[in-house]
């Protein structure tokens, strides 16, 4: 009976699996519009909220000096989040070099909003663009990408997700980057067939009428995930969010420095994955199932058990090589190899952090 039910759910993740793979290969969409002149280029105001980010600022604000877009179409909002470090300081020197930059001090106006939702909101309030752009303080932006963003825009889909990778630095930041491909690769999947599965809060863009006409980020109840939020606001609102792929609209964030910080930020997306309808948590649980299910089976048929396990493996290889080669990078087997231990330790690691009796630190803030 035992090994029937390992059997089961080990089946139906190498389906879902092999589904992924078929439909990323063989359904992906580009979301290309027509190309723009710089006469039809539509203006956009870029958002990006900063709390105690010294160390990771300067190669943010670099990347957004270094836009290739009409400078008189463009206006960038930054935001001091009650840093206590030099946050402040750098922000008002680099606003102070060019007039389409605008730093704006956060009050707590917003209480029932986490913090980085309450600043958005008001940042959202002074932008004057058609579009709103959003990206995160420790993020790092490619010339081309404001242009990649706005020519994937449709009316119908109101809110484009961009592409983000994880600095590929040291073995642990590159085996974070194997689990951000994975989930990646999913989001692009769901989207590509015509249900977004969430938003990507460090590289979105928002038409400026629909975000209105959801009420904003003030109009969202609590929650962790804010950007995730936002997404679901949107498709309740009729409209089709989509996922633009592309190494044009690529950013980079940082890794995690260490195991709790990992397992910090996974419990709050483990907290705003529990939002997602009951077929999709299901499809995550079949994601973490697989490690004692397949073990169960090495135990009673070791032959069988291994055969599988390396079935899983090359979906696995073929669809996070196939993710990382869109955008011209190149996984070794021997890392993704690696992540299967990386990925067994910190999935079941993240059920014990998620349902351990502690609140979420988010930015030296607790919720």
């Amino acid at each position: 009976m035992i090994l029937w039910g390992a059997l089961m759910v080990v089946a139906a993740l190498l389906v879902q699996d092999l589904l992924l793979v078929y439909f990323f290969y063989r359904r992906f969409k580009s979301y290309d519009q027509s190309p723009l002149t710089k006469e039809d280029l539509p203006t956009v105001s870029i958002l990006v909220p900063a709390r105690n980010e010294e160390n990771v600022l300067p190669v943010c604000l670099k990347g957004l000096s270094g836009l290739d877009y009409p400078e008189e179409k463009l206006q960038v909002i930054v935001a001091d989040d009650h840093s206590d470090d030099q946050t402040g300081r750098i922000l008002n020197e680099w606003v102070g070099e060019s007039p389409n930059r605008l730093k704006v001090e956060i009050a707590g106006k917003y209480p029932h909003l986490n913090g980085k939702a309450n600043a958005l909101a008001q940042m959202a309030h002074e932008a004057s663009g058609e579009f709103l752009l959003f990206t995160d303080a420790d993020c790092e932006v490619n010339p081309q990408w404001v242009q990649a963003m706005v020519k994937a825009f449709s009316p119908r889909a109101g809110l484009v997700v961009g592409l983000t990778s994880v600095r590929r630095v040291g073995l642990f930041g590159k085996l974070q980057g194997q689990d951000w491909w994975l989930t990646l690769g999913m989001i692009k999947v769901s989207s590509d067939l015509g249900n977004l599965l969430t938003a990507v809060g460090n590289n979105m863009l928002i038409n400026h009428k629909a975000y209105r006409r959801v009420g904003g980020f003030e109009g969202l109840p609590f929650s962790v995930t804010e950007d995730f939020m936002m997404g679901k606001a949107m498709k309740t609102a009729g409209f089709y969010p989509v996922f633009q792929y592309s190494k044009e609209s690529q950013l980079l964030t940082k890794s995690e420095t260490g195991l709790v910080s990992l397992l910090e930020q996974r419990k709050r997306w483990m907290k705003g994955a529990r939002s997602l309808p009951w077929y999709w948590q299901a499809l995550l649980v079949f994601q973490v199932l697989f490690f004692p299910m397949v073990i169960s089976i090495l135990f009673y048929a070791p032959l069988l058990g291994a055969g599988l396990w390396m079935c899983k493996l090359v979906f696995q290889v073929i669809f996070v090589r196939g993710l990382a080669k869109k955008v011209d990078i190149y996984i070794p087997l021997w890392e993704l190899f690696i992540f299967e231990v990386y990925y067994l330790v910190i999935s079941w690691s993240t059920i014990v952090c998620y349902f351990w009796p502690s609140k979420i630190n988010w930015k030296e803030r607790k919720y």
